[in-house]
């Protein structure tokens, strides 16, 4: 046999070994028939040791080193015989330390370069490999490894020519080459392993960022020996490294307990099976989400918004976009932060289950921010998505209304109330929704019948318009519910009575009971009774009348066509809770209750279990945690103290410890965040303060040394309030940098701050519209911001062009556009898609984005004195031409970043909520965008590096959870930080409750000293 033949045998005897270990770990981690690359790209976790991979120069063999407690050569106890050149090494490897075990990814190497599928062990920690360049593309032949098409990086190439640094008078020249286009970093270390310099990063190529020479595959670096802020470099020796071909990671999540039940809980229903599906809504601005916990109380999933790995079938009626072959779910609401339609500012309801397996409910009312939506029954599957059979939307349930003025229906109050006939012909509906709901003379006193396939409501079925205390009328009606033979029992409440109905609606009979609200039948006939006054829980508990008693659960036999005897009783006590919501798991043995209670303004719900014992009903402990984050939206990493700082919607701070992930509460005087190198806090003061505040880093007051006071006086208008903030970050310098909005179509500004509290530049960039947010600023000077400006020739990015409308419409008027999009009042890839816009050191100006009729405007951004060389653009929802002068490039797709007043007033037009990016030293931008699920990661020339996560619920945490991929999964991130300290990027996810750590791992490094 020749060598040559000899060598492919050993390859190919390797790669097998390679490629049983691999299946062995598939297999165990229930993963059958992936090619190797696939396995790759899992990066399937193992339970083991902190490890790494490494080379052994003596044996040959790729082996394992234990950090950080192994030895420094550690003596292999198994091991993978490598060809020379090795080509790659994966496999359980495990030396004789024993480490607390821990579940890590597998490594897979080449020629000696760790290409990074989920290591947590620093590029720094690998020992060498053969002599040979590093080559960032994996094997050769293959495809690059990447957790899913487009978390790569940009390019190929290896560093063809090793760094070399030599002293050019005062300034030092780092020279290295590589072999093709790619993405790469350039740093200056010092004796630590710290970044002194930050020199370049970025695509190399035709459009290369500065200070690269574009086109060339060589390059020459210049660094004058002072660090980002313009100082000495200190704490040397000196090292130049290279690094290509990051690889964006998930590091940790921090915030999300699956057990916390944070928000209002608006429905409860048990399925057939004893599952608890729990409805958490936010109904003034919009957002909820659908979770499903166990017959314990215990979470399971989240089925709104959908997993991952629903089938396309279910998500295709909800809707969604193919882009680069995945799909992404559609934005239906910016401010509800909704990714489905008809679901910003759902309300309290009772669900209803098809007898063919799928939930009932009745969609959104409206919000402060999405007036007088059309109305429509809608159908969930209770894996997620939409049923096969019947679609999402199914009949109309009430007519749009459009603008209502003030906030809208963001304070309606009422229920509606569902129940589906045992074959699942009938539905059946009542309504009851009081303040800025019905029109006058709108709400009936009676059910409505309908089915699945009808086109709208029609008139009712039972009862009148107005109350009465008839055999035919009600007052008031709420809860519905029927038995196993088909008979329907109505919550008659203001006739203090429950009415029994034939299944052709002929009245059997009634029976009295104190302010009837829900009903429940169990298969045996069995019935309860939720009872409570048509009043807010608030009022309920606070109410100074003779009556004790909230609200109470009663238990009744089963109706023979007399009352029935009551057979248990559980009240609850004024000034401390009031039952609110009820749900019946038939299906337990003895049946089970689910209660949720209001226990005060302010507080979580709880959400109780209640047995039946009988004779006896029995409140069990309730169910969930603590220590979960609600709507995570603000965000500062402090890596020195071991914290991150994030604020909660509407629910002030809270500091999560980066080791441990617990949270605490922190009082901090205001929102938004920015973290000096000192660990000291800038945050814009309380709404209609005036005024950007600085503490220090337990939260104390810290004076600027130019003002002898903590505060500088800033002009804006915090929006929410205090949410709509547009942002402020420190710059390498350690200059201020903040952007203001003086009022709702206004022009806002970029102004700039010394360290020590001194204004360097007012208005650097002028124009801006009020609802543009985000601001990063790099080493250079340059500036990045977040604006809603679009050209006209392409208003949308290509990628949602053909299933997104190119249209700018206002609530339900021409409502000629088809499904999904005839239910929504305006555009949302209009109304809160935005763009980066990157600005010289010289800053810009905006000119015309503001409203004819705004105040505090400078005349001289009016439209007419725009420059000949200005470039054009149209406003955010197209209401007016812009243009702008001093902007570099605009990278479309990020946000959401609210219009600016242009199209809408008042508060269907809010700028409240918003999003923010953020900038490294290099001038690599971090974009978050809930229309792609991701973080855009953006050199500073324009060229896209990473498109960093994939949409995912709250089920995709990482791998070995429900759903492991992607990896990096968003639903809507928010705000991102990217912290120097630690190289890693924070990003608030709000629809999933948490916050992702993601690093960035090279797949390529060298260095050099530096003379």
């Amino acid at each position: 046999m020749s060598a040559k033949m000899a060598e492919t045998s050993s390859i190919e005897r390797f790669r097998m070994a390679v490629r049983r270990s691999a299946e062995r770990s598939l297999r165990r981690s229930g993963f059958t028939g992936l090619s190797l690359a696939e396995w790759g790209r899992l990066c399937v976790q193992t339970p083991a040791p902190r490890l790494s991979l490494a080379w052994s120069s003596r044996s040959r063999k790729h082996c394992t080193r234990a950090s950080p407690r192994g030895q420094e050569t550690p003596r292999v106890r198994r091991g993978v015989p490598a060809p020379s050149p090795p080509a790659i090494a994966s496999g359980r490897y495990g030396t004789r330390q024993r480490p607390s075990p821990r579940r890590e990814p597998l490594t897979l190497l080449n020629s000696g370069a760790n290409i990074r599928l989920g290591s947590l062990i620093p590029l720094g920690s690998l020992r060498g490999g053969p002599d040979g360049p590093l080559d960032p593309a994996g094997l050769p032949g293959q495809p690059r490894v990447s957790s899913r098409p487009g978390d790569g990086f940009g390019g190929g190439g290896r560093v063809h020519a090793r760094p070399s640094a030599i002293r050019d008078g005062g300034n030092v020249r780092i020279s290295f080459s590589v072999s093709a286009p790619a993405d790469v970093e350039v740093a200056v270390l010092d004796g630590s392993g710290g970044v002194a310099r930050h020199l370049a990063a970025g695509l190399l190529g035709a459009n290369a960022p500065e200070p690269f020479k574009p086109g060339s595959l060589a390059q020459e670096l210049l660094w004058d020996g002072k660090d980002d802020a313009g100082r000495p470099a200190a704490g040397g020796p000196f090292t130049a490294r290279v690094r290509l071909g990051l690889q964006p990671r998930l590091d940790t999540i921090l915030g999300r307990n699956d057990n916390t039940l944070s928000g209002e809980i608006c429905a409860l229903t048990a399925s057939p099976t004893g599952e608890l599906f729990v409805l958490l809504a936010d109904p003034f601005r919009g957002r909820a989400e659908l979770r499903v916990l166990d017959r314990q109380g215990r979470y399971l999933r989240t089925i709104l918004p959908y997993a991952a790995d629903t089938p396309e079938a279910r998500t295709e009626p909800v809707g969604h976009v193919k882009i680069d072959g995945r799909r992404q779910p559609l934005v239906f609401n910016g401010q509800a932060h909704s990714l489905a339609p008809l679901m910003a500012g759902i309300r309290g309801q009772t669900m209803a289950w098809h007898p063919d397996g799928y939930l009932l409910a009745a969609s959104a009312i409206g919000s402060m921010c999405n007036h007088g939506p059309a109305r429509y029954l809608l159908a969930f599957h209770p894996e997620g998505g939409a049923p096969e059979k019947t679609g999402f939307v199914g009949p109309q349930i009430r007519k749009a209304r459009g603008f209502l003025g003030g906030a809208g229906e963001g304070y309606a109050i009422g229920m509606d109330r569902l129940a589906v006939s045992p074959d699942g012909q009938w539905i059946y509906l009542v309504q009851d929704m009081r303040r800025a709901y019905f029109e006058k003379g709108e709400r009936h006193h009676g059910v409505y019948r309908l089915q699945w396939t009808d086109g709208e409501l029609g008139e009712p079925w039972l009862g009148r318009k107005d109350p009465g205390a008839g055999d035919d009328e009600f007052s008031d009606p709420q809860g519905l519910a029927l038995d196993a033979g088909g008979r329907l029992y109505v919550c008659d409440r203001g006739n203090n009575r429950v009415k029994v109905h034939s299944q052709g609606g002929r009245l059997l009979g009634t029976f009295p009971a104190p302010s009837p609200e829900q009903i429940a039948v169990s298969p045996a006939g069995e019935i309860y009774l939720l009872c409570r006054k048509a009043m807010r829980s608030y009022d309920l508990m606070t109410a100074k009348d003779a009556d004790p008693v909230t609200s109470r659960i009663i238990k009744f036999a089963p109706w023979k066509g007399e009352a029935p005897r009551e057979l248990a009783r559980l009240e609850f006590e004024v000034k401390k809770r009031a039952a609110e919501f009820m749900a019946l798991d038939a299906s337990a043995t003895p049946p089970r209750l689910w209660v949720s209670l209001y226990t005060g303004y302010g507080r979580p719900s709880d959400l109780v279990p209640v047995a039946d014992e009988g004779s006896k009903l029995s409140m069990g402990l309730p169910v969930g945690e603590a220590g979960g984050l609600h709507c995570p939206s603000f965000l500062a990493a402090d890596p020195p103290r071991k914290r991150l700082i994030v604020a909660e919607h509407g629910a002030g701070h809270v500091l999560m410890d980066l080791e441990t992930g617990k949270a605490s509460p922190f009082r901090l005087p205001g929102n938004d965040l920015a973290v000096d190198t000192e660990g000291n806090i800038y945050l814009m003061g309380g709404y209609g303060s005036n005024a950007l505040v600085r503490v220090d880093a337990q939260g104390k007051p810290l004076a600027f040394p130019a003002t002898g006071t903590n505060k500088l006086e800033v002009k804006f208008r915090g929006y929410g309030p205090n949410m709509g903030l547009r942002g402020h970050c420190i710059a390498p310098n350690g200059d201020l940098y903040v952007r203001r909005s003086p009022d709702h179509a206004c022009v806002a500004t970029v102004d700039v701050w010394g360290p020590d509290g001194t204004l360097k530049k007012a208005a650097l960039i002028n124009g801006a519209g009020s609802g543009d947010s985000g601001i990063g600023v790099d080493n250079r000077g340059n500036v990045y911001l977040g604006m809603n400006l679009k050209p006209a020739s392409e208003p949308i990015p290509p990628d949602f062009a053909q299933a997104v409308p190119a249209r700018a419409w206002s609530y339900y008027r021409k409502a000629d556009r088809p499904a999904p999009w005839s239910y929504l009042y305006a555009n949302p890839y209009f109304f809160h898609m935005g763009a980066i816009f990157k600005f010289g050191p010289e800053g810009g100006q905006i000119y015309g984005n503001f409203s004819p009729k705004a105040q505090f405007i400078d005349e001289s951004l009016a439209l007419a004195k725009a420059p000949a060389d200005a470039v054009a653009y149209k406003s955010g929802y197209l209401a007016w031409d812009v243009k702008v002068v001093g902007a570099k490039w605009r990278y479309p797709g990020i946000g959401i970043i609210p219009h600016s007043f242009d199209g809408f007033t008042g508060d269907d037009g809010c700028e409240c909520l918003q999003s923010q990016l953020d900038a490294d030293p290099y001038g690599r931008v971090y974009a978050p965008s809930a229309f792609y699920s991701s973080v855009e990661m953006v050199d500073a020339a324009g060229n896209r590096l990473a498109r960093i996560g994939a949409y995912g619920n709250a089920d995709s945490a990482g791998l070995g959870s429900k759903v492991p991929q992607p990896e990096i999964a968003f639903a809507w991130p928010t705000e991102c930080d990217y912290a120097e300290a630690d190289g890693r990027l924070y990003v608030s996810d709000s629809v999933n409750r948490r916050v992702l750590v993601v690093r960035f791992e090279a797949t390529a490094a060298q260095t050099c000293g530096i003379p």
